[in-house]
């Protein structure tokens, strides 16, 4: 098995594979990361919520507790897509970084990222850029793009003890299972399956043993079923992008602690920024998992690579 960082100039799409699966797919054609001189073009004072025009005919959303007025400037960073009806999300708290230091603009200091040199020239760079952003306020045009991402250099930087290939994704193996995996709504595992109900304010998890016969107790097989199957559902919500809230039907086994200790493992494991709330009195399991754009079955509909 080759593990390896995937990326395809012409779709600017790339991510990682482990163990023969992709486990993360990346667009760096999105505006994250973006900085803009944005213009205020309405707002909710009881809320401290702004709508802020970015870019010529579209808005985001900005909770801030600095007070504006219809018309004025701000400075505010990309930092979510628009998702489930929801507004791209705006921060006015921007993060800037090279591949040796990071800073944010309420932050004091500049900080030198783990395993990184001192470096002089890039230390006074990214402090020049930041005190450049902050006096863009006062000036014309908006709206204005000020800062452009660098997800893909990032990327690279934070792979860089990896194998790299660039790819035409749609001749990639890999990438075929993924797709295959992602329409599939009851995966089967063996003699096991999910029954995955992606709803558009949550989405349900069944557990199905199928014609999986029991040899051994009736708890204890329940049990391992449930714990063979974890891997596979934390890939599944990994795989497929979901956020939101998250309910696992699991077999009724009496270990609850073992389940709920084994997802928190395999959603670290997979870099779920989850939440767990573990069984609920009607036995369901229950998660969130924080949202990060559109599921990759929308955003690869776009882009033409899925049907």
């Amino acid at each position: 098995m080759t593990d390896f960082v995937f990326i395809d100039e012409k779709q600017k799409l790339m991510g990682k594979v482990k163990e023969d699966r992709i486990v993360e797919i990346k667009f760096y054609d999105s505006l994250l990361g973006n900085i803009y001189r944005g213009k205020v073009v309405n707002k909710n004072d009881a809320l401290s919520a702004y709508f802020v025009e970015y870019e010529k005919g579209e808005t985001l959303y900005l909770n801030s507790k600095t007070p504006y007025k219809i018309g004025d400037n701000v400075i505010v960073q990309y930092v979510r897509d628009p998702a489930n009806g929801k507004l791209a999300l705006g921060s006015l708290n921007f993060k800037l970084e090279n591949d040796s230091y990071y800073v944010k603009r309420f932050g004091r200091l500049i900080k030198q990222k783990e395993g990184k040199e001192r470096d002089k020239v890039k230390f006074e760079a990214i402090g020049s850029l930041k005190t450049r952003l902050i006096q863009e306020e006062k000036f014309f045009p908006t709206p204005k793009l000020l800062y452009e991402n660098s997800l893909k250099d990032v990327y690279i930087e934070e792979n860089k003890d990896k194998e790299i290939r660039k790819v035409d994704i749609e001749n990639l193996k890999e990438f075929r299972d993924f797709l295959g995996l992602i329409k599939e709504k009851r995966p089967r595992y063996g003699d096991l399956s999910l029954i995955i109900d992606e709803l558009e304010t949550m989405t349900v998890i069944d557990v199905n043993s199928n014609s999986k016969k029991s040899t051994n107790n009736k708890d204890k097989f329940l049990e391992n079923i449930n714990m063979e199957l974890i891997d596979p559902i934390v890939y599944n919500l990994k795989a497929r992008n979901i956020g939101g809230m998250v309910l696992i039907d699991f077999l009724r086994n009496e270990n609850k602690e073992k389940i709920e200790e084994a997802m928190r493992e395999k959603s670290k494991e997979y870099d779920l920024d989850s939440e767990i709330f573990g069984f609920s009195p009607m036995g369901l399991f229950e998660m969130t998992i924080k949202r990060r754009g559109d599921r990759y079955a929308t955003e690869l509909k776009k882009r033409n690579l899925l049907n």
